[in-house]
């Protein structure tokens, strides 16, 4: 049985994985069509497509400006894997949260580097879950490239993944102008998966769940969003050799900036004056000016 702890392990291998159903959705056509969609149907035109086009049973909520999809599996999410998935760790990451508040994120994270450590992992996702996620993916795709433009429109969708029969929930939410980017090739497959943050977790409610009852719907927050992306991008480049200088000579402190940067130039967002960055394992705070955040990098 998949321990809590271990569950977002799956997360970069899993985007890997994903990326290849994602190409599918790339060869469709993207030309502009006709506004199809509203705000007052697009909740149930998903529901219909998935139903008559995929034979899926969905469940779907347009909460203020978040598209709510819930798809039951009947099928397990994760299954044995032929050959273990390994991997080496050289940094232990515990944590990271942010909060923004009366203009300052504060942003504190437990992340230090350990000797290396071979890891391996003997599940990995169902190929089946996965192709039925990829359809719910072109259900969206086809509702939101012929969507009226609205004052106040849709401008997130979250996809509940569930495991009926064992409790594990994938919840994946995305920005729609990413989804929008990535087709029309803005932006790389890559770069669409660290925008799409992701969350794994045993969710004993889910067990029999068919119409997503446990579930609490809500509008997604922007600046919750940012800081969710935040966590998920350095959760990834600390559980990737590839992504950080050779052991010895990584700045925790300076990859944490970079990160957050990133995301808040990506989305042009700068409603704060400042950032404070503290380090739980090291005890080492930080302060940056709105102007020091946003400044150009030099590297």
């Amino acid at each position: 049985m998949l321990q809590r702890d271990s569950l977002k392990k799956f997360l970069p291998a899993r985007r890997l994985w994903l990326t290849v159903l994602l190409f599918s959705l790339w060869g469709c056509n993207l030309l502009p069509s006709e506004p199809t969609y509203t705000s007052k149907n697009i909740a149930e035109s998903v529901v219909k497509i998935a139903r008559e086009e995929y034979q899926l049973n969905l469940v779907s909520k347009l909460i203020g400006q978040t598209l709510w999809i819930y798809l039951p599996l009947e099928e397990d999410l994760f299954v044995d894997s032929d050959k273990p998935l390994e991997s080496i760790s050289r940094f232990d990451f515990k944590q990271a949260e942010g909060i923004l508040k009366e203009k300052t994120l504060n942003f504190v994270y437990d992340i230090r580097e350990i000797p290396e450590t071979k890891e391996s992992q003997n599940k990995k996702f169902n190929p089946e879950a996965g192709k039925k996620i990829n359809k719910v993916l072109r259900c969206v795709r086809r509702v939101v490239f012929s969507l009226k433009r609205e004052i106040n429109g849709p401008r997130f969708f979250t996809v509940v993944t569930a495991d009926t029969k064992n409790g594990f929930e994938l919840t994946d939410t995305t920005y729609i102008d990413d989804l929008k980017k990535v087709l029309y090739e803005m932006i790389s497959w890559t770069e669409y998966q660290y925008r799409t943050v992701e969350d794994i977790k045993l969710t004993p409610e889910a067990i029999g769940d068919l119409e997503g009852e446990h579930l609490e719907f809500y509008d997604v927050n922007f600046e919750r969003f940012l800081i969710d992306q935040m966590k998920q991008r350095l959760r990834i480049k600390f559980s990737r050799s590839s992504d950080l200088p050779k052991a010895g000579s990584v700045d925790i402190e300076k990859e944490v900036l970079k990160s957050i940067r990133t995301v808040f130039k990506i989305y042009n967002f700068s409603d704060f004056l400042t950032l404070d960055i503290y380090n739980l394992a090291s005890e080492k705070k930080i302060s940056f000016s709105k102007a020091m955040v946003l400044e150009k990098s030099k590297e």
